[in-house]
């Protein structure tokens, strides 16, 4: 047993923990769901503090937390507001390495309450026409493909710890966190690692392809197959693998950067992925920090060349990311990390009472506007129905 880890073997129920770390200005937990996930160092774990670390970030510590998009990129004013650095150093660490499945849970108190739609970033008109311009600039050579999002904001009263469970229960995925920063909270259910560390190893999953699920067991098979062999999806993905490599190959050993996984289908509730696996050795010299920041933001939510992509996303997305598409998760004091990309995640301001949903879409010119519309939007639904919230009836 680590020192500075506590191991529970005793079966817990997830509101129990949940209630208890709530008591703290600062706190995180995660929960690792997936079948595919063989990279994960705990099944579950939860940390405390009633401070931030607001200093540089060193070796040999523990840290829970995460960056925002805009930590490596311009700024921009987002709908809710973090540092652009938001860590804090564990009081109390409870993890456990293995453990049963956790019993589904359901809370007596609704997980929002007096919703009220307040606005989107853009309406379908907006976001289609950018993805003609996107296009355009793809056609004349100057970048090869650009993560286009937009986000949706409502006024509501929301319960975290009932949303989370609720999210729990629509989406049980790689990482279902719950991250409270003072007033504000990012309940998650992504399927995306952003960076993970063990010893000198470092990977990272990248995703890119998606196609709803059907609604038989022939019709959803033939829908993965499909996306297994869609050229389209197949290009994305490999375009997003080689830009990983690249990054990887900043840090690591040469001839070290290696692709185990390419465009393999994982399957969620609600949607099929594409998701590869990309792994190095990574320098002795460089810093966890350095290796991690070589990698940031995941080319997943920028698309390709990085720079220029970015470039698009500033002069095109109206308003910030903060914590969405940034990173999120931990790091030990022995040197592993892992940190999930921020998507398929709710950010919720407490104190002004603001609900924020944020997804998006990888362009190429092969791109049909109105189809990368409905992706997004697919990606959006069972968020949406887990708080018992709907666009429909909304102008969009």
């Amino acid at each position: 047993m680590r020192k500075d880890v506590l191991q529970t073997h005793t079966r817990m129920k997830i509101s129990d923990i949940l209630r208890w770390a709530d008591t703290y200005p600062y706190f995180y937990f995660h929960l690792q769901n997936s079948p595919y996930d063989d990279l994960s160092h705990y099944r579950w774990l939860v940390g405390v503090a009633r401070k931030p670390h607001r200093e540089p970030l060193s070796e040999g510590q523990w840290y829970m937390g995460g960056w925002t998009y805009e930590w490596k990129a311009r700024q921009k004013k987002t709908w809710i507001e973090f540092p652009k650095r938001a860590f804090f150093v564990p009081q109390v660490v409870i993890a456990q390495i293995e453990a049963p499945e956790w019993e589904p849970e359901r809370s007596n108190r609704p997980p929002v309450r007096h919703a009220k739609f307040l606005e989107a970033s853009m309406d379908k008109a907006h976001f289609t026409g950018l993805v003609d311009r996107i296009r355009e600039h793809i056609y004349y050579g100057e970048v090869y493909q650009v993560n286009l999002t937009l986000g949706f904001q409502w006024e509501a009263i929301v319960e975290p710890i009932s949303a989370y469970l609720a999210l729990l229960e629509a989406f049980p995925t790689t990482y279902n966190y719950l991250f409270k920063y003072q007033q504000k909270y990012i309940i998650g259910a992504s399927p995306e690692r952003f960076f993970w560390q063990w010893q000198r190893l470092i990977a990272q999953q990248p995703i890119k392809g998606t196609a709803r699920r059907g609604s038989t067991w022939l019709e959803d098979l033939q829908i993965a197959e499909g996306l297994r062999r869609d050229s389209k999806e197949l290009a994305e993905n490999t375009m997003i693998v080689d830009l990983v490599r690249n990054d990887l190959q900043q840090v690591c050993l040469p001839g070290s950067v290696q692709v185990p996984v390419l465009a393999g289908v994982h399957t969620f509730p609600g949607v099929h992925h594409l998701v590869s696996t990309v792994y190095g050795e990574k320098e002795r010299n460089i810093p966890w920090t350095a290796a991690a920041a070589s990698l940031f933001p995941a080319g997943s939510m920028t698309g390709a060349p990085k720079r220029a992509a970015m470039r698009y996303i500033y002069e095109y997305e109206p308003i910030g990311r903060g914590f969405y598409s940034g990173a999120i998760g931990y790091i030990s004091s022995d040197g592993e990390a892992d940190f999930a990309v921020v998507i398929r995640s709710w950010i919720y301001d407490k104190q002004h009472r603001r609900l924020v949903l944020q997804v998006g879409s990888g362009i190429t010119y092969d791109s049909d506007p109105i189809a990368e519309w409905e992706e997004s939007l697919l990606k959006a639904e069972r968020l949406l129905s887990a708080f018992n919230l709907s666009l429909q009836g909304v102008r969009l």
